[in-house]
């Protein structure tokens, strides 16, 4: 019941399980902040569960995402990069959403 309420508020469909993201970035990287911001905003609206990872902890990461910063990799492979926007990340999110 709780459900069918909160998809009539929000208007789509719920999940019993949470969307897993990793959220790749680094210390003092404003872009990286934003991103984290937005997760938290997000996580209000959706059931996320969302990893940091430092990729100056990581040689392989470091290599791969260093320009890229941050990227925040979603469950079922679609990938966010650089300046993350909550209208794009709302968009992924709701594609998961009636999974």
């Amino acid at each position: 019941m709780i459900r069918q309420l909160a998809r009539r508020l929000t208007g789509r469909p719920q999940r019993r399980e949470p969307i897993r993201l990793i959220l790749w970035g680094k210390a003092n990287c404003g872009l990286c902040d934003r991103a984290q911001a937005i997760l938290n905003r997000l996580g209000n609206e959706y059931p996320l569960r969302v990893e940091k990872r430092d990729i100056l902890a990581d040689p392989v990461a470091y290599e791969r995402f260093r320009y890229l910063i941050p990227v925040i990799e979603i469950e079922g492979g679609e990938r966010l990069e650089g300046k993350i926007t909550e209208l794009w990340l709302r968009r992924a999110l709701d594609r998961l959403m009636v999974r």
